[in-house]
């Protein structure tokens, strides 16, 4: 008898942090980036800002991460 084995499509998560002072904003409220893809595509990614002390910032963006999979995970292959 064969064995079906069951194959899980792979993603790529692309983020990036970086801690700034609290005197330092960003110009708007969501910038965007462009992104070079593998295949030499492109593609647009928003910049999220969480502000608050070292304790906030860690909770806000956790609850961000599960907010994500819960919006685009059950679109995900």
């Amino acid at each position: 008898m064969a064995k079906l084995r069951l194959v899980k499509r792979e993603h790529t998560l692309i983020y990036g942090m970086r801690l700034l002072p609290d005197e330092v904003l960003p110009e708007r409220d969501h910038p965007r980036v462009t992104v070079e893809l593998p295949d030499g595509g492109t593609e647009t990614l928003t910049l999220h800002t969480i502000t608050g002390d070292k304790e906030e910032i860690r909770r806000k963006l956790l609850e961000s991460v599960d907010a994500f999979f819960e919006i685009y995970g059950e679109g995900l292959p």
